[in-house]
């Protein structure tokens, strides 16, 4: 088989008025164009996705803007710029107090204590001490010295925040802080999420411990086979909880075609992550336990997020929330040695869906223009989506130019038994008759058609 990309474009049949839709729910108001994907290079695929392409296992699908029910536009975060918001920094704060910190013991009058003072070092033995116990003073005396001090709630926390300063000072001095500091803080001073990510201070037995492991998206690597099955258990109880899937709808073919079989190429360059591009599987251990499972394609400008699942036993971990989090953390690592692998895609943003309208928290976040193919800021687009659900985001730019002729003359048709031809060519010996196809896939994939092989429908 060739290294390049192949696809086979599926063109819109006559009659075909949609699908049911699975955000609104009317039933044939989702209308989209499509491909087969039988092998992608992962630029092919960053600069389909780039046009509003996503992938579902090795189909490629993009919306018809204006005509369907519930436009989606391809949403991205610059990670590099990434600030939290305080619900963000609250669900990272939760993770990191559940991995290092003891858990709370409620006393007989329902107040928490969390540690217990060491006795003073001149302190008698209790052997010594006196049975009587002490005397309050009276009302309006003062403070019971037998009693200590009642410190209040502020104090209390600048005390721990002071801790926490000691132990991090501890650490940078002697070990390496987890996980490493990437892109490093904002410029205005105010903490990155490097500094909410911690899991575990130097020197502690953490309470519980959480391990991530990246495997590549391959039924035939060793390790994804070794993992399996228990990906597989997790992804079914979280669709049957979460999205109320009935217990004979996920099948181990389902989750293969759907999460793990990919069409991207795996490819290691110089200058490219150490673990390379393509598509794999972020997974997420808790003592040891598989508790969630990011599926992730990283390409030569993103982590583009695919799907996630994970153990809903856990809801006050918000691992849906925390998990892409991490994905944008990972993505701020990678792009240390890959400078212009910076963003994290998150797939479409919906604005009058709220299942996908919270995508828009992750700042700062832009949405592609499904005209111009220019990347706006989500602020300038909300105005204009809440009064009508399509629109041209980009009113500065112009529509690509592409010169569509000349493009569909360099597609490469593959006719069989290992043969290719320029379609320049091929359309000729055809007398044109699939002019109208290959100038409807010149115009939705852009440029990537050009390197992509194109198989026409027969």
């Amino acid at each position: 088989m060739a290294d390049g990309s192949i696809v086979q474009y599926l063109p819109q049949q006559a009659g075909d008025d949609g699908h049911r839709c699975g955000y609104c729910g009317k039933s044939s108001g989702s209308v989209t164009n499509g491909m087969w994907t039988f092998q992608l290079t992962c630029q092919d695929y960053q600069d389909l996705i780039d046009r509003g392409w996503r992938r579902s296992g090795q189909y490629c699908y993009k919306f018809k803007m204006s005509k369907t029910c519930c436009p989606a536009y391809t949403i991205k975060c610059d990670a590099s710029l990434f600030k939290a918001t305080k619900s963000q920094k609250k669900v990272m704060k939760t993770m990191s107090k559940y991995l290092t910190q003891p858990e709370k013991s409620a006393d007989k009058g329902g107040a928490q204590q969390t540690m217990l003072k060491p006795a003073a070092l001149d302190e008698k033995p209790s052997s010594q001490r006196s049975l009587a116990k002490p005397v309050p003073p009276p009302k309006g005396a003062g403070a019971d010295p037998s009693k200590p001090a009642c410190l209040k709630a502020k104090v209390l926390r600048q005390q721990r925040k002071q801790e926490r300063r000691a132990a991090q000072t501890e650490q940078s001095a002697s070990a390496k802080p987890t996980p490493v500091a990437t892109a490093g803080s904002p410029s205005d001073g105010s903490k990155s999420i490097e500094d909410f990510m911690v899991d575990s201070f130097p020197g502690q037995v953490p309470m519980h411990r959480l391990k991530l492991r990246l495997v590549e998206s391959n039924p035939k690597d060793p390790e994804f086979k070794a993992t399996q099955s228990k990906s597989f258990a997790l992804y079914k109880k979280y669709q049957e909880r979460i999205h109320h899937d009935p217990p004979g709808k996920c099948t181990v073919k389902g989750w293969k075609d759907f999460l793990v079989t990919s069409p991207l190429i795996h490819e290691r360059t110089s200058a490219g992550p150490e673990q390379g591009y393509g598509s794999f599987h972020q997974q997420y251990y808790l003592d040891d336990e598989l508790i969630a499972v990011g599926v992730i394609d990283i390409l030569p400008h993103c982590v583009s997020s695919v799907y996630v699942y994970y153990d809903p036993d856990l809801p006050h971990l918000s691992l849906g929330t925390y998990t892409a989090l991490r994905e944008i953390l990972i993505t701020r690592q990678l792009s240390v040695r890959t400078p212009a692998l910076h963003y994290y895609y998150m797939g479409f943003y919906i604005q009058s869906c709220q299942k996908m309208k919270y995508k828009g928290n992750y700042a700062p976040s832009f949405l592609v223009c499904p005209e111009t193919y220019a990347w706006v800021p989500i602020e300038e687009c909300r105005p204009k989506l809440d009064v009508t659900a399509y629109s041209r985001l980009d009113t500065n730019g112009e529509c690509r130019g592409e010169d569509i002729d000349e493009s569909m003359g360099k597609v490469s048709i593959f006719i069989g038994r290992g043969q290719v031809l320029p379609y320049e060519v091929f359309g000729g010996l055809t007398k044109h008759k699939h002019d109208n196809v290959v100038r409807e896939y010149v115009t939705l994939a852009g440029k990537a058609a050009e390197n992509m092989m194109l198989i026409l429908q027969t």
